[in-house]
């Protein structure tokens, strides 16, 4: 090899390491854009981390208020609009009125209705002039049977009730109103009384058995006394005479006519003014 050669070969070692230099600054710089842009991803992954925590609550927020029967405003304004039944009655407790097509039923859904006192019920049923006369005999044991019902005339039909306390009912109702509201249209009652005098007891216990009122009869004695009496024959009319000795009266009775029988009977006068007061009762 010439020096020539040689002399040449000098600069180009100089023009590789020079090279070198250049490829480390450009490593370099490689490198550090790329730890500004790992630091810039972790940053944006720490960003994304404080934002994940709203992102997955506002998730649950949206799947937990979803429509359910619990939190659907216009599910509960449906349910606490929605009826509610009768069992004794949640509000009221009437259930919903209606109108039977028989005079019979009409009747006893009358007296149903009078039976509850309240005159706004008792108005679906019968007209004004027929709940004055209901409203003037306050309010009745609610236990009514239907004893019969008869043409009355004029297109109406009139039915007799008796209820468990002996009280009787005639109810009036127009035949082309049956299935309507106040088809009811005339009312007469016969409610069972309570003396305050032992005669009188026992004069409305004789009427009560003329007019075969068994229910009376009990409220004014009781069941078994009622009995034996049933098993005979009234008077058509009678005669009383009472005398007291100390709160327990004694009660002779005459039929009318004579000889139509005689009978005593023993007054709790404790009792007079309400039930049961007749605690003994015999035919002479």
């Amino acid at each position: 090899m010439n020096p020539s050669s040689l002399r040449h070969a000098a600069p180009g070692a100089a023009r590789t390491r020079t090279h070198d230099k250049s490829a480390q600054a450009s490593t370099r710089a490689v490198l550090a854009l790329a730890g500004v842009l790992t630091f810039a991803l972790l940053g944006t992954a720490a960003c994304g981390k404080k934002d994940e925590p709203r992102t997955s609550a506002t998730a649950s927020t949206e799947l937990t208020a979803g429509p359910s029967a619990s939190t659907d405003p216009s599910a509960q304004a449906s349910a606490s609009a929605a009826p509610q039944s009768s069992s004794t009655g949640g509000g009221s407790g009437e259930k919903p009125p209606s109108f039977p097509s028989s005079a019979k039923d009409y009747g006893l859904a009358t007296l149903a209705a009078w039976a509850t006192g309240s005159k706004s019920r008792l108005d679906l049923y019968a007209n004004q002039a027929a709940v004055a006369q209901f409203m003037g005999h306050g309010k009745p044991n609610s236990q009514w049977t239907n004893l019969k019902c008869e043409a009355a005339g004029d297109g109406q039909t009139a039915c007799d009730y008796r209820n468990a306390h002996g009280d009787d009912a005639r109810l009036t109702m127009m035949n082309t109103q049956l299935g309507h509201p106040t088809a009811t249209t005339d009312v007469f009652i016969n409610r069972t009384q309570y003396a305050t005098t032992a005669n009188q007891y026992v004069s409305d216990f004789m009427a009560a058995w003329q007019d075969r009122n068994k229910q009376r009869m009990t409220r004014y004695a009781n069941s078994s006394i009622a009995n034996s009496f049933l098993g005979q024959t009234p008077p058509t009319g009678t005669q009383v005479n009472a005398t007291q000795s100390g709160s327990t009266w004694t009660v002779e009775v005459t039929g009318l006519p004579l000889g139509s029988g005689n009978w005593t009977f023993t007054v709790n006068g404790g009792k007079l003014g309400d039930g049961n007061a007749i605690t003994a009762a015999k035919a002479d």
